[in-house]
C-alpha cells in the first residue's frame, strides 16, 4: 500500500521548488528566449474575443501556463535553458529539479477521476491515451466541493512519485470526452483519432485551454433525457422510401427525403433520418440519446445494419462554448432547414426574446453569478414565468443551482 503521507511531502517539496524556480524565474527568462513570448502573443491573439471576457489574472496564468508547457513538453526548451549562464547561479537542488523535469516531459491531459486513494490524490484516466495516473491536486479537492466537474484539463509533471498539475485547472461540467473530440474536428478538420488531439495539443493548446470560458456551462435536460446533438451519416446508393412509411412520416425536398419517426418526432428527441438521393448520403439525427436510439432500432428493422453508436455526439454547452471560441457557425444537420416552416412574426417575436433572455444571462451563470432574473427578462421583453421555466430547464439537474430560480 502506498504511503500517501510521504507521497505528500515529496508533492509539497515539489511545490515549493516550482513556485520559486518557475513561477518567479524560469517563465520570464524563458519567455524571452526563441521569440517563445513573440509566438504566444500571437496565438493568444488569435482568441482575444474570449480573452477580453475572462478576469487578467486568469489570463496571466493560462500565458504562464502556455509557457511552461513551451519549456517542458516532449522537445521543449529545457535542455537549452539546463546549459544557459543564468541557470548555473540556481541551487544544486534547484538544478536537480530542472533535470528530472526535462527527463520526463510534461503534457496536457484531458481526464475523468476514477478513484480518490488519499485526501488530494486522485486516480485520473486520459479520456485520449486510456493511461491512469495518479495526481496531487489540492485545487481539484476545492472545485470537486464547490461544484460537480465531470472532465478535467491539467498541465500534468511528474515529480518522481505521483503527477503534480500547473497552472488553471479546467473542471467542465457539461463537457464529456465526445465534446472535447468534436471540437478538435472543429479546429482541425482532418483529425481523425486521439492521436491526432494530442499532437494538436502539442503543438497548440491555446483553443483547448479557451475551453476554460465555458466550463461553468451546465448540461441540459429535459426531465430524464440528456439532450444532445447525436448524429452518424452513411453512403447509401438507394433506399425504399414505400417501405419507411409503416414507421414513419415522409416529406420530401429539394432532392432529399425526411423521414420521421412516429412517437419520437417531437420534444425532446426529434428522431429524424434524411436522404440526399442526389449525393447518395443517408443521415440520422436526435436531439436525446434515447431518441437516436429508437431510430436505428426502427431504421434496422427493415434490414439494415446501421450502428447504434453515433458518429458525432455533442453537447449544447459546446455547440455554444466552440462557436464563440472559433468565431464560426456550426450546423450539424444541414438538410434540417429544407423541411423548416417560417414562424409567423408573433411566434419570431417571441423566440427573439427567448434568445435575447438566454445571451444576456448565460454569461451569468458561467461566471457563478445569481443572474437578476427579473430584470433581465424585463429587458429581453419576456414574461417572468417564462424567463424561470428557461433557468429552471438549464439548472434542473444541478443541486446547487436552485439558488439561480429562487
Amino acid at each position: 500500500m502506498k504511503d500517501y503521507n510521504s507521497i505528500r511531502k515529496i508533492c509539497e517539496e515539489n511545490s515549493r521548488i516550482s513556485g520559486k524556480v518557475i513561477d518567479e524565474f524560469l517563465i520570464y527568462y524563458a519567455a524571452s528566449r526563441n521569440n517563445l513570448e513573440q509566438s504566444m502573443n500571437r496565438r493568444f491573439a488569435v482568441y482575444n474575443h474570449v480573452a477580453r471576457e475572462l478576469k487578467k489574472e486568469w489570463i496571466n496564468m493560462l500565458r504562464a501556463q502556455y509557457l511552461a508547457h513551451e519549456i517542458f513538453k516532449q522537445n521543449g526548451i529545457i535542455k537549452k535553458l539546463l546549459n544557459h549562464a543564468e541557470l548555473q547561479r540556481l541551487t544544486r537542488e534547484e538544478k536537480n529539479y530542472l533535470e528530472m523535469q526535462a527527463k520526463q516531459p510534461w503534457r496536457f491531459s484531458f481526464s475523468m477521476i476514477t478513484g480518490n486513494p488519499a485526501s488530494d490524490f486522485y486516480v485520473m484516466e486520459d479520456i485520449f491515451s486510456d493511461e491512469q495516473f495518479t495526481l496531487f491536486s489540492p485545487g481539484t479537492t476545492d472545485l470537486i466541493r464547490k461544484q460537480s466537474p465531470i472532465l478535467w484539463f491539467n498541465l500534468i509533471g511528474y515529480n518522481g512519485a505521483c503527477w503534480q498539475s500547473y497552472g488553471p485547472i479546467g473542471a467542465y461540467r457539461g463537457f464529456e470526452p465526445d465534446d472535447i473530440f468534436f471540437f478538435a474536428t472543429e479546429i482541425r478538420p482532418e483529425t481523425e483519432n486521439e492521436n491526432d488531439i494530442m499532437e494538436d495539443l502539442e503543438i497548440n493548446p491555446v483553443p483547448y485551454m479557451l475551453l476554460l470560458s465555458g466550463a461553468n456551462y451546465p448540461m441540459a435536460f429535459h426531465k430524464k433525457d440528456q439532450m444532445v446533438q447525436v448524429m452518424s451519416e452513411f453512403d447509401l446508393k438507394e433506399i425504399n422510401t414505400k417501405e419507411f412509411r409503416k414507421s414513419f412520416r415522409t416529406e420530401y425536398s429539394n432532392g432529399v427525403y425526411r423521414f420521421t419517426l412516429n412517437r419520437w418526432a417531437n420534444h425532446p428527441h426529434f428522431a429524424n433520418a434524411y436522404f440526399d438521393e442526389r449525393k447518395k448520403i443517408f443521415v440520422l439525427h436526435a436531439m436525446t440519446d434515447r431518441g437516436f436510439h429508437a431510430l436505428v432500432t426502427c431504421i434496422n428493422k427493415y434490414g439494415y445494419t446501421f450502428p447504434d453508436d453515433p458518429f458525432i455526439r455533442v453537447n449544447t454547452s459546446m455547440l455554444v462554448t466552440a462557436k464563440h471560441i472559433l468565431k464560426k457557425e456550426i450546423v450539424l444537420n444541414k438538410y434540417d432547414a429544407l423541411f423548416q416552416i417560417e414562424p409567423s412574426e408573433k411566434n419570431q417575436e417571441e423566440l427573439d426574446k427567448v434568445n435575447a433572455f438566454i445571451a444576456m444571462v448565460l454569461p451569468d451563470i458561467n461566471a457563478g453569478r445569481k443572474p437578476d432574473i427579473e430584470g433581465l427578462a424585463k429587458k429581453a421583453g419576456l414574461d417572468v414565468e417564462t424567463a424561470r421555466d428557461i433557468i429552471r430547464q438549464v439548472s434542473e439537474k444541478f443541486d446547487d443551482m436552485e439558488q439561480y430560480i429562487k
